[in-house]
């Protein structure tokens, strides 16, 4: 989740701690920043030498394997290519285990591609609208998750090498056997020659959080428990999506990693709600017996939680695993009568503050429920949907079908970056297979292979990026038509010298940039096709000229397609977030007041990714655009209007007065009134939003909330009315205090 908003208790309490004052501490934290930064610098050092070995190492074997033990050139030019795009072109994340893995899993689709490519070579028509389609194809793969988007460069080159003449279905033998040999030697290297360590799972993560939730409960009255505080809040910053390592983020659309995004939404508003409780209201707290019994709740709970997220079974038996059931059975009374209670003392001056606070340790239980139920889906047990707060989990009706389906269509549209990309890569891509094919330019692929890795996301990026490039190839081709020039067709003096090559060139290109990049694969490609076919001086300007064409198609789609990259779009995304706000807002006082409608879920979550989405692009783009506004909160105010959607049209009870119903109604369309004024002002970007949105008018509601005499036979509806229109109060205030912070940097 993104920086916790006010409702979900954050505070000026709540940053980090200052370790010391002054000149020294100063002095102390600088240090630690370069002591910090210089590890981690170390690290990715220790990890591109590594990763380059183990293509090096993989590649020269299968290359010397195949070229000089079978002597079948195909085959050894398939299986070199396969190990650098699958190790060095893809960006996979993950430990070797887990690279090794996603390499040997991406085996059938490289397969496919290969014979498609070979296939399409047919004629140059077929091979540009396969290159259109499969680009895009494999590109857009990216919305299922992580190591697929990491490993879709790689992918593309599976297709881009065998669609080129000569057209020899006869040696679609010799090509998936090098593939498939290449795949092989790449996940072995991966997994057992200088491996990348393991990273923590998100069950570990999730695990760790619910431990320091239990402990945060644990805590039942007295000074804060700093020590507990800082454990919370460490634990709650390594759930944050941008801190979690992409290979163990549950981006994909399986019901467990949406069960486990569910738990990690939970966990983090748990201990920001437990945070709040301990820090607002004193140093000498004392809590109330209802407090203290539901933290107890909490604690066991959150702790149950975590013992079954720290098992290795994927799957529950039956009968097994934490339980929700007691703390729901206390939660249950407690929300009715403090309800009750909190309508019947509220003071004059501070309405809200008194409201948030009798409420934190409420909804933090809610959250522990939830916790529970989503520890309990993520590991197989569908029987949650049952559960009285089971229309949180309403996802888990759907089958895998449906849920993959939702994900891919979910950015299918031209308003997502994600499809722009996917569109600019597959128009590139095509064009230069055009151009090439037209053209007859002898090493063809060079050029969409130009155009593969210099198309950028902006047009700014991708001019800067084709200028290092042709500095790079330019000194490499020198290089390389100088050292055929002198060798000629000594194929040992390549043989030897190609592993050397290799390695330079993969751990140059990482660590000083795209212009090393290009220049030391521009001495790879040379010292490699030296030993396939006889080549001279002259294959040196042959690279270069086709790595212009590839740069020069690839600019002139950077500048056609969406140039300005995600800053065209992210306005747009958030507009459509404040507008799919609204909505469910209007949605879910419908629900709640009168029982009727329905909620649209996906509407909520879709405008919610395309605006994540957005936003992470913009962020990684390099731009000179001035201050933004707090586009965070507002993704903060989207999961808000979720949980609610979540969780108020399930809950017990209903809005008996009209006059109150009325009083929800109204402070509802207000509320959306803003969001939708908020919309319109970004998606137009003309005018100003309308004035900052006022407190919820929590008098007007009280002249008309009818009391609940203490022995009326009616009190225990009435409590379970109170306790509903509560939380919807809670909902609609998170809400407003969300688009409050969002005005103020309007």
């Amino acid at each position: 989740m993104s920086p916790q908003s006010p409702q979900q208790g954050a505070s000026p309490g709540s940053g980090p701690r200052r370790s010391a004052d002054g000149p020294v501490g100063a002095g102390l934290r600088r240090l630690r920043y370069l002591l910090e930064h210089g590890r981690h610098g170390l690290q990715e050092h220790r990890t591109v030498v590594g990763n380059a070995l183990q293509v090096t190492t993989a590649s020269c074997a299968a290359f010397y394997f195949c070229r000089y033990g079978l002597g079948l050139t195909v085959m050894s030019v398939y299986a070199t290519f396969t190990v650098v795009s699958l190790g060095a072109l893809a960006r996979i994340p993950g430990s070797g285990r887990q690279r090794a893995t996603t390499v040997l899993t991406a085996i059938p689709a490289g397969l496919a591609l290969i014979t498609l490519g070979t296939l399409l070579a047919v004629q140059t028509w077929a091979a540009v609208v396969g290159m259109l389609v499969i680009g895009f194809m494999v590109a857009y793969a990216g919305t299922t998750g992580p190591r697929i988007a990491g490993a879709a460069p790689g992918m593309q080159l599976l297709y881009i090498l065998p669609c080129f003449p000569p057209y020899a279905p006869d040696t679609l033998g010799q090509r998936l056997s090098g593939f498939l040999l290449g795949a092989l030697l790449l996940a072995l290297v991966q997994r057992f020659l200088l491996p990348v360590p393991d990273t923590p799972s998100f069950r570990r993560l999730l695990a760790d959080a619910a431990d320091a939730a239990a402990r945060l409960a644990d805590h039942r009255g007295g000074p804060p428990p700093v020590q507990a505080l800082a454990e919370a809040r460490a634990a709650g910053e390594a759930l944050r999506p941008t801190c979690v390592p992409p290979a163990v983020r549950p981006a994909s659309p399986t019901l467990a990693h949406k069960a486990m995004a569910h738990a990690a939404e939970a966990v983090r508003t748990l201990l920001a709600q437990l945070d709040a409780l301990h820090t607002e209201a004193g140093p000498e707290q004392r809590f109330h017996p209802e407090t203290v019994a539901l933290l107890e709740g909490i604690s066991t709970a959150a702790r149950g939680a975590a013992v079954a997220l720290r098992q290795r079974r994927k799957r529950l038996p039956p009968g097994e695993g934490p339980s929700a059931t007691a703390l729901q059975e206390e939660l249950t009374p407690v929300r009715a009568h403090r309800a009750v209670d909190t309508l019947q003392r509220l003071s004059t001056d501070d309405r809200l503050v008194y409201l948030r606070r009798r409420t934190q340790v409420v909804q933090a239980a809610d959250c522990a429920v939830v916790l529970v139920l989503a520890t309990r889906l993520m590991l197989g047990d569908r029987t949650v949907e049952r559960n009285p707060a089971g229309h949180t989990f309403a996802y888990a009706r759907a089958g895998p079908l449906g849920l993959w389906w939702r994900r891919l269509t979910m950015h299918l549209t031209p308003r997502s970056v994600i499809f722009q990309n996917a569109c600019r890569f597959a128009l590139g891509l095509a064009a230069a297979r055009a151009v090439a094919g037209l053209l007859g330019l002898q090493h063809g692929f060079w050029v969409l292979l130009a155009t593969l890795t210099l198309t950028r996301t902006t047009s700014l990026e991708t001019r800067s990026a084709v200028r290092q490039a042709l500095t790079g190839t330019l000194v490499g081709a020198v290089l390389a038509g100088g050292m055929l020039a002198l060798v000629h067709d000594r194929n040992t003096v390549y043989a030897v010298v190609l592993p050397v090559v290799m390695l330079v060139a993969f751990t140059a290109g990482p660590l000083r940039g795209l212009a090393w990049a290009q220049g030391g694969f521009t001495l790879v490609v040379a010292t490699l096709f030296a030993q396939v076919s006889p080549v001279t001086w002259q294959l040196a300007p042959v690279r270069l000229v086709d790595v212009l064409v590839g740069s020069v198609i690839g600019l002139g789609c950077g500048l056609v397609a969406w140039p300005r990259g995600a800053g065209s779009e992210l306005r747009r995304s958030m507009a459509g977030l404040c507008a799919a706000i609204a909505d469910a807002i209007g949605h879910t006082t419908a629900q709640v007041v009168e029982r009727s409608g329905g909620t649209d879920l996906f509407a909520l979550n879709r405008a919610l990714g395309l605006a994540q989405e957005s936003l992470a692009q913009y962020q990684s783009e390099p731009r000179e655009d001035g201050v933004q506004p707090d586009w965070p909160t507002l993704l903060v105010a989207g999961r808000d209007a979720r949980r609610g959607e979540r969780l108020l049209p399930d809950r017990p009870g209903r809005i008996a007065s009209p006059e109150v119903g009325a009083w929800l109604r109204q402070a509802a369309d207000r509320t959306a009134a803003d969001y939708l004024s908020l919309a319109q002002h970004l998606g137009t970007d003309r005018g100003t939003p309308r004035d900052a949105p006022q407190p919820l008018d929590i008098r007007a509601l009280l002249a008309v909330a009818p009391g609940i005499p203490r022995h009326s036979p009616e009190r225990e509806t009435g409590a379970v009315s109170a306790a509903l229109l509560l939380d919807s109060v809670i909902w609609l205030d998170a809400l407003t205090s969300d688009l409050t912070r969002l005005h103020k940097e309007m």
